[in-house]
């Protein structure tokens, strides 16, 4: 390793085993599942979450209506579209219009989101054809 004086030091014994204690304590923190841990060799194990929980986490978070990037993105474009709105000519109308209407499919595409994530949490329950209601049909 280079010090700030330019000078070559040889690193400690112990380097490995206090970067791996540290990426532990890190991991246990933010609460990330490690691949392999001293807890997992002695024969302990954690519960692991479902991929399906994991994937509605990550659903979720894009879906988040605070802090979402989705969020962000129809943030910006409503900013836009109030900006372009107070601009003088129908442009300015036309394009505002349109970038409201953006914001509004996003808006949507956001619920469709949470929806998905917290059927991804939902336990899934098979249904059988013959539990299908039959199609009603209707005489014009």
């Amino acid at each position: 390793m280079v010090h700030l004086d330019g000078a070559w030091h040889a690193p400690p014994a112990d380097v490995l085993r206090r970067l791996t204690g540290e990426a532990r304590r890190v991991e246990e923190d933010l609460g990330l599942i490690a691949v392999r841990t001293a807890s997992a060799a002695r024969g302990v194990s954690r519960p692991v979450p479902a991929v399906s929980s994991q994937l509605a986490s990550v659903v979720a978070q894009l879906a988040d209506e605070q802090a979402g990037p989705l969020a962000t993105v129809r943030g910006l474009v409503e900013h836009t579209a109030h900006r372009i709105a107070c601009l003088p000519g129908a442009a300015g109308v036309d394009a505002a219009h349109r970038l409201e209407l953006i914001a509004h499919r996003l808006h949507g595409i956001q619920q469709d989101l949470d929806t998905t994530a917290a059927d991804l949490v939902r336990p899934r329950v098979a249904t059988t054809p013959s539990a299908a209601r039959p199609p009603v049909h209707r005489a014009l």
